[in-house]
């Protein structure tokens, strides 16, 4: 099935197979919303998250059960689900810097959290949400819907704040993301300054954050090349040797980096790290 201006609709009903797809966001919203994912899982199935810089706004519909949105911060830990029924999940997987923006307009910074989508965006925009999830044609349709809400709670407020802590959060998330504690120098912040700016804004400290940022480039990398990292490619990403890389791979994901690589595929356990490799289809 396809909905309208050749998009896939939902999944077929009672199919219970694996399926992951991956969608571009809407071209306004490229800066805010990295990418949208659909999958399905099928009862007794698990699903495998690494600690990540990433947080992600979900629609999920257990079968048989009521759906839900929900908010997932930035997580510092490896996270395992299991799934006792089948469900099919919409989502957004959004950058530190839009978790953060959204976080600052209700709870301030959190990680290692699940929220309703109420208590982010208030019962206002979750009851508008809800309401345009019901009419939308398909899982196109709700992943429309997702970013319209997204693109509706950061812009309350006078533009012109929403702008500048935007390019303060983004400058930030780069800097620290690539550098860490050693990212104040740049930033024009004495090292303190730095720590206590990136736990208020984002619930990490810069060393957590560039961490997280380490890992994750090195295992694109590897995923997108489909081999395991060189003893080049781990000393160039900042690790001090290949037995670094391992180390801190399980202490960030749980599992040893030639696992990772080998069961990040749609079918396996990991396929949020198979969708790095996914390629990317446009929405509308």
């Amino acid at each position: 099935m396809r909905a309208p201006g050749g998009c896939p609709a939902d999944l077929v009903p009672g199919d219970h197979r694996r399926v992951v797809q991956r969608f571009l966001p809407r071209p306004e919203l490229q800066a805010v919303v990295e990418c949208g994912i659909v999958v399905q899982r099928a009862a007794g199935s698990l699903s495998r998250f690494p600690a990540m810089p990433r947080a992600m706004l979900t629609w999920t519909q257990p079968i048989g059960g009521a759906a839900g949105v929900s908010f997932h911060a930035l997580s510092t830990r490896a996270t395992v689900h299991e799934h006792p029924v089948s469900l099919r999940a919409v989502g957004l997987v959004l950058p530190p810097g839009t978790a953060s923006r959204l976080l600052g307009m209700s709870t301030g910074a959190l990680v290692d959290v699940s929220l309703p989508w109420a208590a982010i965006a208030g019962p206002s925009e979750a009851a508008r949400l809800d309401d345009e999830l019901h009419l939308a044609a398909g899982d196109a349709g709700r992943l429309l819907a997702l970013q319209s809400s997204v693109r509706r709670v950061l812009a309350q407020g006078p533009e012109r704040v929403q702008r500048a802590r935007a390019e303060q959060l983004d400058r930030l998330c780069l800097a620290v993301g690539r550098d860490g504690p050693r990212a104040a120098a740049e930033l024009a912040l004495g090292e303190r300054q730095l720590e206590r700016r990136c736990r208020a804004w984002l619930g990490l400290a810069p060393k957590q954050l560039q961490r997280l940022a380490r890992l994750h480039g090195l295992l694109s990398d590897a995923l997108r090349r489909q081999r395991p990292p060189d003893a080049d490619a781990a000393l160039a990403a900042g690790f001090y040797d290949q037995s670094h890389l391992a180390r801190e791979a399980r202490l960030l994901t749980g599992a040893p980096l030639r696992e990772l690589l080998r069961e990040a595929h749609p079918d396996g356990a990991w396929w949020p790290l198979a969708t790095q490799r996914l390629p990317a289809r446009r929405l509308g």
